[in-house]
């Protein structure tokens, strides 16, 4: 089975988790790309891994993985509340423990309206956003043909709605499943 995999640890255990999944028999091939934050991103084929195979097996997606204190780790996942019940008890009949720690539905909704996506993108290609701006709110006005007024309200409206789904998602990878 090949999985993504996202590993977030401290560096030197990160470090040595690698070295013991590169030395795992399992362990049919490993790629690895490490980032600055922190986080250890990659793909791996494990001939056997009992809750990746019944991750899998029950439809569920494992989104990631985090290596918590005394043996543990975080695992989210996502799937249908009937593929998560058939996981939650294929892992139960296997005798592997685990808790639910938090449990939420996912809404398939836009985040921005399509007015806020359009003058969101424009400002961020004309660099709006950078430092020192490339271009400024009045001069974005000009070019949308927005009020200055209303270009900043939608303009905080649009940055609301991305950052909060942003702080949620954080959130929402960081809990034990």
């Amino acid at each position: 089975m090949k999985h993504l995999f996202d590993i977030q640890a401290e560096p030197g255990f990160a470090n040595g988790l690698v070295s013991a999944m590169r030395k795992d028999k399992d362990i049919l091939d490993l790629e690895v790309i490490r980032s600055g934050s922190g986080h250890v991103y990659g793909a791996v084929t494990s001939a056997r891994c009992t809750v990746c195979r019944e991750v899998a097996r029950s439809n569920c997606f494992l989104a990631s993985v985090s290596v918590a204190p005394k043996d543990h780790a975080k695992w989210t996942v996502l799937g249908s509340g009937d593929s998560f019940r058939e996981l939650t008890g294929a892992l139960d009949r296997r005798k592997i423990p685990f808790e639910v720690t938090l449990s939420k539905t996912l809404e398939d909704k836009e985040l921005l309206t399509a007015r806020q996506e359009q003058i969101l993108t424009i400002a961020f290609e004309r660099g709006y956003f950078e430092f020192p701006k490339k271009l400024g709110l009045s001069e974005l006005a000009s070019l949308t043909g927005v009020r200055t007024s209303t270009l900043a309200e939608i303009l905080r409206r649009g940055q609301k709605k991305i950052l909060g789904e942003y702080l949620a998602r954080r959130s929402l990878l960081h809990e034990d499943v």
